[in-house]
C-alpha cells in the first residue's frame, strides 16, 4: 500500500534480514554516519555510499516473502558499524551497534531492543542456509532510516539524523501545527469493491463520517472468472503472489488534505487485496489516522489490520470494523466515536 511500508514501504512499503554465519562478540562500535546502503531485489551486489560490493561469498540476492525484503544481515550491519553474533545452541542472533543491542530468536516474533521486548512483523526463520530478520526493525533500532522503491524494487538504508532515538525511547508528540492550505484536517473514505458489496457499506462510512469517497478501481477490472477462488483464478495468483501490486486507474488529486483515512475492502484469503498495497504504496499514509472496514462473506476481518499496520508503520492504525448489509451509519457513527474518531 505506498507507505506505505510500507508498506509500503509501507509502506514501505512494510523488510526482512538475513544472517550469513557466525561471529564472536565483539565491542560496540560507532554508527557510521555517513553509511547510505542501496540494495535490490535478485540482485547478489550491493552499493554502499556509490560502491557496488556482494552482499556475501555465496551469491545471496535479496528476495521478497510475504511483503517483506529478506538479505543478508551481516554486510549490511557490518556496514553500519555493528556486529553480529550467532548462538547456535539458543538460535538467537545478537546484533551490537554503538549502545544499542537487539536480541532475535529464530520463529519468535519477540526480540529485545536494549533489553525491552519488542513485537516484530514476521518471526525470524531460516530460509536456504540463511537467517532471515526484520530489516526495518534493525535498522531503526539503529537510528538508520529505511526507504523502499516499488517501482525499482531497491531498498535504501540511510543514518538517521542526529538525535533520532532508538524505538524503546518514542519521542514527545510534536505541537499540533496550525492548518495550512495542504492540511485542513479533512477525512476521505477510499475503498476497493470488486462487486459493489463494499461500495455500499463504504456510502454509509462516508455519511457517518462527513468524508469525502474515493473508490479505488483497478484499471483491469476483476470478472466474475477472476474471482472464481475454487479455480487458479486472478485473485487467487495475486494472493498468492506477495509482490502482486495491480494498478489503480484512478487518482487522489490532493490527497495531502487529508489526516484521517477510511479504508476500505472485501476480505480475500483473510487479509486486504493486493490492490490496497497498490494504494499504500502510492498514497503516503505516514502521520494520517487510518480506520479500516471490510466485508465479507463469512469471515471476520483477519489479519487485515495488523497487516496495514506493518506495512505502513508510520501510520496510526486505529481499529477495523466488518460490516454488513445491516450496518447502518448510526452503527458506524458509534463505532468510530468509541475509537476516537471525530467528525470535522
Amino acid at each position: 500500500m505506498k507507505r506505505i511500508t510500507a508498506g509500503i514501504l509501507a509502506m514501505l512499503m512494510l523488510f526482512s534480514l538475513a544472517l550469513t554465519g557466525c561471529a564472536a562478540d565483539a565491542k560496540p562500535a560507532e554508527s557510521k554516519t555517513d553509511a547510505k546502503i542501496v540494495l535490490q531485489i535478485g540482485n547478489p551486489n550491493m552499493t554502499v555510499n556509490g560502491t557496488e560490493k556482494p552482499i556475501d561469498a555465496e551469491g545471496t540476492v535479496p528476495v521478497i516473502v510475504n511483503g517483506r525484503t529478506l538479505l543478508p544481515v551481516r554486510a549490511v550491519v557490518e556496514e553500519m558499524g555493528g556486529t553480529v553474533a550467532w548462538n547456535g545452541e539458543k538460535r538467537e542472533v545478537t546484533l551490537k551497534l554503538a549502545e544499542d543491542e537487539i536480541r532475535l530468536t529464530i520463529d519468535s516474533t519477540t526480540a529485545t531492543l536494549n533489553g525491552k521486548a519488542q513485537t516484530l512483523d514476521a518471526a525470524p526463520a531460516i530460509l536456504n542456509g540463511r537467517t532471515m530478520l526484520p530489516i526495518r526493525f534493525v535498522a531503526e533500532s539503529f537510528r538508520f532510516d529505511v526507504a523502499w522503491d516499488g517501482a525499482t524494487q531497491t531498498v535504501t538504508v540511510t543514518k538517521a539524523q542526529a538525535g533520532t532515538a532508538a524505538k524503546t525511547e518514542p519521542a514527545a508528540p510534536a505541537e499540533p501545527a496550525e492548518p495550512t492550505a495542504k492540511t485542513q484536517g479533512k477525512t476521505l473514505v477510499a475503498y476497493f469493491s470488486a462487486t459493489g458489496t463494499t461500495k455500499a457499506l463504504a456510502e454509509k462510512f462516508a455519511a457517518a463520517a462527513g468524508a469525502d469517497l474515493f473508490e479505488i478501481v483497478p484499471q483491469e477490472p476483476y470478472s466474475a472468472a477472476d474471482l472464481n477462488y475454487n479455480s487458479d483464478c486472478r485473485a487467487n495468483r495475486e494472493q498468492n503472489d506477495d509482490t502482486a501490486r495491480p494498478a489503480i486507474a484512478s487518482k487522489i488529486e490532493n490527497f495531502d488534505e487529508y489526516d484521517t483515512i477510511l479504508i476500505g475492502h472485501p476480505i480475500w484469503w483473510g487479509t486486504i487485496p493486493r490492490i490496497i498495497y497498490t494504494f499504500m504504496d502510492t498514497y503516503d499514509l505516514s502521520g494520517k489516522t487510518v480506520y479500516m472496514f471490510c466485508t465479507s462473506g463469512s469471515s471476520g476481518i483477519g489479519t487485515a489490520v495488523s497487516d496495514v499496520k506493518k506495512y505502513a508503520p508510520k501510520a496510526n492504525v486505529t481499529a477495523g470494523l466488518r460490516g454488513t448489509s445491516s450496518t447502518t451509519e448510526e452503527n458506524i457513527r458509534t463505532w468510530l466515536e468509541q475509537n476516537g474518531f471525530q467528525k470535522k
